[in-house]
């Protein structure tokens, strides 16, 4: 059984200002009460969203199979304790079935293991149900757009070194040198340094302040980190960092 719910509502000031119009998603949970949920709250608090519900992965891919307006789809998979081999083969699966249409997981737990697990099967969000949703429709247009959504909590996480972990290396002072094996394909030893504040969360202008560089060569050299990666945004970037580092992998560059 597929619900859809289109609203179209005058949206008080302030509440998820510059989302943009138009965009169809399609959501899975198995529990129909918070199926429900979700449905209307995205509905009424997004103009023009349109939400399909259905309960389960099958009926998602359906629905693609017949149209394709669908620009993002959801999945709520709870409270699950991990990503079992069971999960990560319908997870698996349903990326495949979605393609070229993004997924999104929902999920209680705010896990940094089962996020990087979650990357690498295919999934482009991941959103726990403590940002609200505001943050949800936020995250919704940067998948739409192209792009992957982690909670920042999660990305702290997994920035700062578990016990008997990889450390992250510390951001260098200015003009201090980045040993080889500490790049990434491709970055100078600045961009590394860029890098590791993009890690740390760091916005533009404290990477200006740190790195002792104007605000726009800051921007350019962010943009630069994201080009070499191939990563579309800074979130990607830093998973990418911290999964080469993770792996203990020896890091090539092709710079002096």
């Amino acid at each position: 059984m597929t619900t859809e719910i289109k609203q179209k509502v005058r949206i008080a000031p302030g509440i998820a200002s510059g989302i943009a119009p138009g965009i169809d998603v399609v959501l899975v949970d198995p529990n129909s009460l918070t199926r429900d949920c979700f449905s209307l709250g995205l509905g009424t608090l997004c103009q023009d969203m349109t939400v399909r519900s259905v309960a389960s992965l099958k009926d998602a891919a359906g629905i693609l199979a017949r149209d394709g307006r669908t620009e993002v789809v959801l999945c709520n998979i709870g409270a699950q304790m991990g990503l079992n081999d069971v999960l990560c083969a319908a997870i698996r699966d349903a990326v495949s079935a979605c393609l070229p249409v993004p997924l999104v997981i929902i999920s209680d737990r705010d896990d940094g293991g089962m996020i990087l697990e979650s990357l690498r099967l295919g999934v482009r969000g991941y959103i726990v149900p403590s940002l609200g949703l505001g943050v949800m429709l936020e995250a919704i247009r940067l998948v739409a757009a192209g792009g992957t959504f982690v909670p920042a909590t999660s990305l702290q996480s997994l920035i700062a070194p578990a016990p008997g972990g990889v450390a992250v290396p510390q951001t260098p002072p200015p003009g201090a040198a980045v040993p080889v094996t500490d790049r990434i394909g491709g970055l100078t030893p600045r961009e590394m340094a860029v890098l590791t504040c993009m890690r740390e969360g760091k916005s533009n202008k404290l990477i200006a302040y740190m790195l002792g560089m104007c605000e726009n060569t800051a921007k350019a050299h962010v943009r630069n980190v994201l080009k070499k990666l191939g990563a579309t945004n800074r979130t990607e970037a830093a998973f990418m960092a911290h999964a080469h580092l993770s792996r203990g992998a020896v890091l090539e560059t092709n710079q002096p």
